[in-house]
């Protein structure tokens, strides 16, 4: 049987439920993952459902388990199995063979596919702002386009902004270069901070630039990709993945590091693209990229960051998304918000959101039962703050918690820009 590769897959339905059931009875002789994700459970389940026999599974068992998954990748990081392993067991690369499968069969719906378009979706939110946030409000039009398009109604949604962060940087003044020659980066916001959540972007740049660094944000970005794993498109993740590389390539030759704010970008930047092509061109993409936080600890470890900060925060209850989890970096930002004075209790639990996944009707409530054990651990205690990294986890604790807009959930570098004093 041909080793699974995502760019060229070489195998048959039949070579890939083979090359499936393998999986399954490791999976049924660890159980390492059980209760981890709605995968995991339904693929435990139907396990002891058909006493361990992988033959019993059926095509439908397969499109549950391979649909209930959202590339959380956390069974990655639980898993004894993978890469370099004899078992060579990686089961999130596997849910995209399957969804690759189903697209190819023709499962792929129409909703799926215009749900990956976070570009257009974005242009369109923001040239319309006022109107898709009022639409995006009202009960009634949500109805309709649940029946319609397939998206909950109860789904709540970042508001699109009018004024985009790309037009912002565009119009605002042009900072004085440091002589200090601190660093320079070469910033992707991502579509959520282009288009919904501009403040992350500007507070990056206000604490980039207050600490010495020169900030450039290249023209002609796009969507990082992640959103296409939904329907198995890697081939237009690679296409994707090549062109980031040349946009890129010449700040990079200039010094530049890369900084992304959004764990699933910096994920797709660092993890994936050098997955899906595997050149030195990708590579070196990939080890010039870093976490927003990340590289703030970095200048720390450097003695290049400022440490004046004159508000505490207080008590910060911190969500680590998964998709940061998975880049193997430690707790950057836990790290980061604890120079500041503050004192961040770390919550390790899914927030369930996922993009697309948790807006599609048939998921919605799975989602919130999902964000449930994070909710848990944040209303155990008090907290001043709560915070993460991804803006969606943010608004699925924030629909979770019905918490009022002015106590919404943060990201960690609107803590650490408030506890410097600066003007948002």
């Amino acid at each position: 049987m041909p080793k699974f590769d995502l760019i060229t897959p070489g195998w048959t339905r039949s070579q890939l439920e083979i090359e499936t059931r393998r999986i399954f009875d490791i999976c049924d002789g660890c159980r390492r993952c059980f209760n981890l994700c709605p995968s995991f459970n339904t693929l435990i389940d139907r396990i002891d459902e058909y006493e361990s026999d992988s033959t019993k599974f059926a095509p439908q068992d397969f499109t549950q388990i391979e649909q209930e998954c959202y590339y959380c990748k956390l069974c990655f990081n639980h898993c004894p199995y993978t890469p370099p392993h004899q078992y060579d067991l990686d089961f999130p690369r596997l849910m995209v063979a399957w969804k690759q499968q189903r697209a190819a069969e023709g499962g792929a719906t129409w909703r799926d596919k215009l749900l990956i378009q976070t570009d257009l979706i974005g242009k369109l939110g923001s040239l319309t702002a006022p109107l898709t946030n009022w639409v995006l409000r009202a009960p009634w039009l949500r109805s309709l386009i649940e029946r319609t398009v397939g998206v909950h109604k109860d789904r709540q949604v970042l508001p699109f902004q009018s004024r985009t962060f790309t037009q912002w940087w565009d119009q605002r003044k042009p900072a004085a270069l440091s002589s200090t020659g601190n660093g320079k980066v070469a910033f992707f916001p991502g579509c959520l901070v282009t288009y919904q959540v501009t403040d992350i972007g500007k507070a990056t740049v206000q604490i980039l630039e207050k600490n010495g660094i020169e900030v450039v944000v290249p023209q002609g970005q796009q969507c990082c990709g992640m959103p296409r794993f939904d329907v198995g498109d890697t081939e237009g993740m690679a296409r994707i993945a090549e062109s980031q590389y040349q946009l890129f390539a010449p700040y990079i030759e200039q010094g530049y590091d890369i900084v992304i704010p959004a764990p699933s970008c910096s994920l797709m930047f660092k993890r994936e693209y050098p997955y899906l092509k595997s050149t030195p061109a990708m590579k070196q993409l990939s080890e010039r990229t870093f976490d927003l936080c990340e590289y703030l600890m970095r200048l720390k470890r450097e003695n290049r960051l400022s440490l004046e900060f004159p508000a505490n925060p207080g008590r910060v209850a911190y969500q680590i998304p998964c998709h940061l989890r998975d880049q193997n970096i430690g707790f950057k930002s836990k790290e980061l918000m604890e120079l500041t004075g503050a004192t961040v209790h770390l919550i390790e639990k899914c927030s369930g959101h996922d993009g697309a996944w948790s807006a599609k009707t048939e998921f919605f409530d799975l989602s919130m039962k999902i964000a449930k054990k994070a909710v848990r651990e944040i209303q155990d205690e008090s907290f001043d703050i709560l915070a993460s990294d991804c803006p969606l986890s943010a608004l699925q604790l924030d629909q979770a918690l019905q918490t009022e807009p002015a106590r919404s959930t943060l990201h960690p570098i609107q803590v650490v820009r408030n506890a410097y004093g600066l003007t948002p």
